[in-house]
């Protein structure tokens, strides 16, 4: 009996849900096989995306593979290319070779596809099927409420004192020190249009889409300087975690994204009861700025591309957490990485 490769419906639902944790292992408890999760990544409408988002490979009316899409639209000096990042990209362990195939069939349908990280295996196949690594994805964090931590942290053995000592130190050193005219205001659901013009990659329509996350809650600020809009950036918060999912600026000189970056720690401070601030990167000025604002590196991620007719060139893209599911993927128990 031969395979069917077919997009996913909300219908889907309670199969996928068994073949997900069938195949990695997990409970149904598990963050990413939540029912209101699934549907928010799968089937709610996005006004900036309407192709399906969730794929699977069917054999006698049984699925044996499956991807899912992290849709991402970009403008390059060409023009427009489309493409995503795959998740939940699982295969029946029966089936040999299906989940390749599901790859395969998948990468003949948009411009590009890209993966930062993923399990072993999934590094050790992708460069045969022409992905290369295009970058690295840094991850910066730093505590926000070092006591606060201390209480939550999931690590309470005999260097709690000590990590206690490091994070209170580490928290306030060096300062978060404001630059006079520059401000982050919060930006109302109703506020977020235009942000194209300096994202190049979203616009309104993602951010509110975002804001219907069940798994984590999404903030928006616009980026003011002497009160002109100079940038935007999103938090979300996940647990007892605050995560910089994207941050744009008009002038991305090295001093103004140190200076938005004092701005994302000091309104995750004002704006959530988070005990740490992390952010991820690809970009040297953004990462250098980090360093400069507090952030420390706690891992090195890199990233796989395979792009349609110009495999050596890298896309405009920062792989910040929200070009993939790392802006909301988690759970309630704390996993600081500070």
């Amino acid at each position: 009996m031969g395979s069917i490769l077919r997009p996913t419906t909300i219908d889907d639902e309670a199969q996928l849900i068994d073949f997900l944790t069938r195949v990695f292992s997990v409970g149904r408890d598990a963050p990413f096989v939540n029912p209101n999760v699934l549907r928010w990544k799968y089937w709610v409408p996005r006004p900036d995306w309407s192709d399906p988002r969730s794929f699977v490979i069917e054999k006698g009316g049984q699925i044996v593979a499956h991807a899912g899409l992290w849709p991402v639209t970009v403008r390059t000096g060409s023009g427009v290319e489309r493409g995503a990042h795959m998740i939940d990209w699982a295969s029946d362990p029966q089936t040999p070779g299906v989940g390749v195939s599901l790859l395969q069939r998948l990468t003949k349908s948009y411009d590009f596809i890209y993966s930062i990280g993923g399990s072993d295996m999934t590094q050790a196949i992708l460069p045969k099927f022409g992905f290369r690594v295009s970058t690295k994805a840094l991850t910066f964090a730093r505590p926000l409420r070092p006591w606060r931590q201390m209480l939550q942290h999931q690590s309470k053995d005999v260097r709690l004192p000590l990590r206690l000592a490091r994070n209170f130190w580490w928290s306030r050193t060096p300062a978060r020190v404001l630059t006079p005219g520059w401000v982050a205001t919060e930006a109302a659901a109703s506020d977020v249009s235009g942000t194209e013009v300096l994202t190049a990659d979203r616009d309104g329509s993602f951010f509110h889409y975002l804001q219907q996350c069940p798994a984590a809650r999404f903030l928006g600020f616009h980026i003011l300087n002497e009160g002109r809009k100079s940038g935007f950036f999103a938090l979300s918060v996940v647990g007892k975690q605050a995560r910089l999912a994207g941050l744009w600026l008009e002038n991305p000189s090295s001093e103004c994204w140190r200076i938005a970056f004092h701005l994302v720690q000091d309104a995750a401070l004002r704006h959530t009861a988070a005990s740490e601030l992390v952010i991820r990167t690809a970009a040297e000025v953004a990462a250098a700025a980090a360093t400069q604002a507090g952030m420390r590196l706690r891992a090195q991620t890199p990233v796989f591309l395979l792009r349609k007719g110009n495999r050596g060139a890298a896309l405009p893209l920062h792989f910040q957490m929200w070009d993939n599911d790392s802006a909301f993927l988690g759970s309630d128990r704390a996993e600081f990485l500070t």
